[in-house]
Formats: C-alpha cells, sequence, structure tokens
C-alpha cells in the first residue's frame, strides 16, 4: 500500500483515520507499507506521516523507513498532480521510498509463501 495524505490539524484527516480503522487488521496484515504526505506550509505532512505510521503497525502494515514529505505542495505539484519541476529536491525521495516498498513487498511474499499469512 502507499498511502498518500495531506496533513490536516497537525495530524490525519479524519476520513483517512476512518477508512484505515473501518477495515481492521485482517485486510491489512503482513503487507508493506509506503507513506507520502504534503502540506501547505514547510513541514511536508511529517505530522501527519507519524501518525500514520503508527496506525500501520497497529494493523501489521509495515510502513517502509523511507517516507516522502512534500512542502508547500502547490510549489511542487500542479493541480493535476504532475510536477511543476520534474527535478525539485523533494521529488527525488519517491525512488528510494518506492524501492524500498518493492524490496519489503518482495521479502514478505517470500515468507508467506514459505510460512503462510500469520
Amino acid at each position: 500500500y502507499v498511502i498518500v495524505s495531506p496533513e490536516y490539524n497537525h495530524s490525519v484527516p479524519p476520513a483517512l483515520a476512518s477508512l484505515m480503522g473501518h477495515f481492521g487488521g485482517s485486510n491489512y496484515s503482513c503487507k508493506p507499507s509506503a507513506i507520502v504526505t504534503y502540506s501547505v506550509g514547510p513541514w511536508g505532512g511529517v505530522r501527519a506521516a507519524m501518525a500514520i505510521q503508527v496506525v500501520c503497525h497497529e494493523l501489521g502494515c509495515l510502513p517502509v523507513s523511507k517516507m516522502c514529505g512534500l512542502p508547500t505542495v502547490s510549489d511542487i505539484l500542479e493541480e493535476d498532480g504532475t510536477p511543476k519541476d520534474t527535478g525539485n529536491r523533494m521529488l527525488k525521495q519517491l525512488p528510494a521510498m518506492l524501492n524500498q516498498l518493492e524490496w519489503m513487498a518482495v521479502a514478505m511474499k517470500r515468507q508467506r509463501d514459505e510460512t503462510g499469512a500469520l
């Protein structure tokens, strides 16, 4: 899973928290995740990312250590989500995060295949 979220009042938007809690841990168990957050301010949604990370751990949807936070998102992305400048240094977080996610997905699948899901 790649969880993409804005920061809302220094935390997770209530709708995302409700959605993740509604489906419960069995849907997320033993699956990797990555977190991408954004904000209109200078912190790139990192406070939301920290709160999302805790929920992911509780659900068994283990997040990779690399995260992507996009501060002042309107300076980085167009309204349709395309980058204004593909060389923007904040976008350079994505390849490492996605590489970790792929590595974790392969490793977790291999373990599920060998031992079964928890």
